[in-house]
């Protein structure tokens, strides 16, 4: 059955406190909590997050100090791919996941989140400031399942912002469904297209929805629109500044975008992604690179060549 954010707030928190004030979770490293930084930015990354919300908390810009986070930025949110009708399905697995920090530099740190019986999955999150105002982040995920029932594990990330309600993102890239040509780059996505719904998918890809079990239809990371992207990249604005997550093209098949334009526990809308990782072999390792922007914003044109050098120096790599 599918639990909404709301619900799963109000309902936890003594459980996961609970969980987080077991020593032994922490027994690899000390710090529960450090500030990173780097150029103009500067943001706060704890194992001990409020609810298990853990990520990017207070990303900051020096030249425009504005709050504008509901939750922390990129939270680990769902680990997709269990049906919730199985008996070990944990919804919040991510956020119920004991978690500590190592690798703690000025500019960066990573996250770990230690695996729980459901998906058995051990995940790693390494965040590097980089000047002016870029945060370069790399996922590294590994599982002990040996079945996944849907064919694919998906790993589904948040950030919730303090913006107008219905708020969405520009993607590059079109509505499948409207008799429009493809000459305009840009496409504006609330969680509504032509075809109703609040996941954009690559374009040209066939058949890019995700198997679901009839008991989670309600999930809306499983409410597919007819928004399609080009480049896998998208933006937000809020007062004056762009927040944008950048994926390298070589990952665009595998990368989903969702905004729920409201987000009833927050009182704000969610610019979500997730990750996909088709038929998972136990033991293997995967790796997702992203680029986090927090700049003043300046056009979209700007968005498009920031995402041309970092996807350049992503295939000299």
């Amino acid at each position: 059955m599918y639990i909404s954010r709301r619900k799963f707030l109000a309902g936890t928190a003594g459980a996961v406190a609970a969980l987080r004030t077991n020593g032994q979770f922490f027994a690899r490293s000390n710090m529960t909590q450090t500030t990173i930084g780097g150029g103009a930015l500067s943001a706060t990354v704890s194992s001990k997050g409020k609810f298990g919300w853990c990520g990017l908390n207070g990303l900051n810009h020096e030249d425009r100090p504005i709050s504008w986070l509901l939750a922390p930025a990129l939270t680990l949110e769902h680990y997709l791919g269990i049906p919730s009708e199985s008996p070990e399905h944990i919804q919040y697995e991510p956020c119920e996941s004991p978690k500590y920090l190592d690798d703690i530099i000025e500019n960066g740190c990573t996250l770990h989140y230690s695996p729980l019986p459901c998906s058995e999955i051990a995940c790693s999150i390494s965040y590097r400031m980089k000047s002016p105002h870029y945060i370069d982040v790399r996922v590294r995920v590994q599982t002990k399942r040996e079945s996944w029932p849907l064919g694919y594990l998906a790993l589904f990330f948040a950030t919730i912002v303090d913006a107008p309600v219905y708020t969405g993102v520009t993607i590059n890239g079109f509505d499948d469904q409207a008799e429009l040509t493809r000459e305009n780059p840009w496409v504006f996505f609330n969680g509504y297209g032509r075809d109703l719904g609040r996941t954009a998918h690559p374009a040209d890809v066939n058949q890019p929805e995700l198997e679901r079990h009839e008991s989670d239809r309600d999930g809306y990371y499983y409410d597919d629109s007819s928004i399609r992207f080009d480049r896998p990249l998208f933006f937000g604005t809020i007062d004056g500044m762009v927040f944008s997550l950048m994926f390298p093209s070589k990952d665009r098949e595998n990368v989903r975008f969702t905004v729920n334009p409201l987000a009833e526990a927050f009182g704000g809308p969610a610019w979500d992604f997730f990750w996909v990782i088709p038929d998972p072999v136990p033991g293997q390792t995967w790796e997702l690179p992203l680029r986090v922007i927090w700049k003043p914003f300046q056009s979209r044109d700007d968005m498009l060549r920031e995402y041309q050098v970092y996807d350049s120096d992503r295939t000299q790599e």
